[in-house]
């Protein structure tokens, strides 16, 4: 059983199967409150509109420690960290951060070497998923071949010390050119400035970003967005 930073247990992960061919694998990260299930059904309607999303893609959608979160008083929910409010001056809970990112690296590193691989998420799923971009460029789990990443609603956290690793220019350059993001933000959990730096700290580094300010999960443009990026 997997533990977080604190020794958490996570929760259960749900899987969905592709149809046909299986050509991606992309680990699905719920928003706080969500489990597993709800990320299942998420990106179930992200297959509605396109024939070649659902044949081709394994979704594998885990579900978060149930811890206390700052944001909502300390009320106890699933999240994969705790947060505080957002901004761009929010504190971090890092330790929390960085044990996820060891999950999704020993999901995906279970996949087969020839499909291609992505991460992505809502709200807080989506930050940890772009924490696990940054990740990626500046060094950590870079065998596994990053191919895509989705950001629905999200931001990037500690982007202070992405910049400080763009600067010293231990950034891969060639990895980031081939990680596409998509980001979208047009929820209030996230000021819209923020959504920007965000968006700004990830071209920096060379990173192609698609930032959608007003598309929201929006279930076409997600899918065709995966289609184009994973060659479906």
């Amino acid at each position: 059983m997997a533990l977080d930073s604190n020794g958490i247990a996570y929760g259960v992960t749900r899987l969905v199967r592709p149809r046909g061919t299986h050509k991606a694998t992309i680990v699905w990260l719920h928003d706080i409150g969500e489990n597993g299930d709800d990320s299942a059904r998420f990106v179930r309607e992200l297959n509605l509109p396109n024939v070649q999303i659902r044949e081709h893609i394994k979704w594998i959608c885990p579900t978060a420690p149930t811890r206390p979160v700052s944001r909502l008083g300390g009320a106890v929910t699933t999240a994969w960290c705790d947060v505080t409010q957002v901004s761009e001056n929010m504190e971090h809970d890092l330790a929390s951060i960085n044990t996820t990112c060891v999950l999704v690296a020993n999901l995906l590193a279970g996949e087969p070497a020839h499909v291609m691989k992505g991460v992505g998420g809502l709200g807080l799923g989506a930050a940890q998923a772009l924490y696990f971009a940054s990740c990626y460029v500046v060094g950590g789990m870079r065998d596994m071949g990053l191919n895509a990443v989705v950001g629905i609603n999200g931001w990037l956290p500690a982007w202070t010390n992405f910049l400080y690793h763009i600067d010293s220019l231990t950034v891969s350059g060639t990895l980031a050119a081939s990680l596409p993001i998509l980001l979208t933000n047009e929820n209030s959990m996230v000021p819209i400035q923020f959504g920007w730096l965000s968006e700004q700290s990830l071209s920096r580094a060379g990173i192609p970003v698609t930032f959608r300010p007003n598309d929201g999960r929006d279930p076409t443009a997600i899918g065709n967005w995966l289609k184009t990026y994973l060659q479906l």
